[in-house]
């Protein structure tokens, strides 16, 4: 009994560890304004100090709005600088820049960094892709006569 209980105890760790785990998404801003700024992610809301990152992010529809807010001697002005709500895939990476104009930039980059279909430039035929021409040319033009 002890040994088939240390063989399922066994199998079960292998294959808790070999499993790939769950492809989650990640939001980073960074600021580079001197005002305050707040970020409102799926109704939360986050103080940003020149950068802000947010981990686990499930795939799926998020709302990201940002805010900022001017001090004038006592008063503050508080404004929207970016509202939107975007369709986040798994294993994402979305950036997010605001200059100092208040200008928001946002960029994303899929994070397969470790898969094995997309290692090291490879395409679906599983040769490297480096911009070259056909082999069968050998990136020649007959242009110049004969080769």
């Amino acid at each position: 009994m002890k040994k088939i209980f240390t063989l399922i105890a066994v199998l079960f760790s292998i294959t808790t560890f070999a499993a790939p785990g769950p492809r989650t998404s990640k939001i980073a801003i960074s600021s580079n304004d001197r005002a305050m700024m707040q970020v409102k992610i799926n109704g939360v809301m986050y103080n940003l100090n020149n950068t802000f990152v947010l981990d686990n992010i499930r795939s799926g529809n998020h709302s990201i709005t940002i805010y900022k807010t001017e001090s004038f001697g006592f008063r503050k002005k508080t404004q929207v600088i970016y509202n939107s709500t975007m369709f986040i895939n798994a294993a994402q990476l979305v950036n997010i820049d605001i200059n100092r104009s208040g200008k928001v930039v946002v960029k994303t980059t899929s994070n397969y960094a470790f898969d094995r279909n997309s290692r090291n430039n490879r395409g679906n035929d599983g040769r490297y892709d480096n911009d070259r021409n056909d082999r069968n040319n050998n990136g020649r033009n007959n242009n110049y006569g004969r080769y």
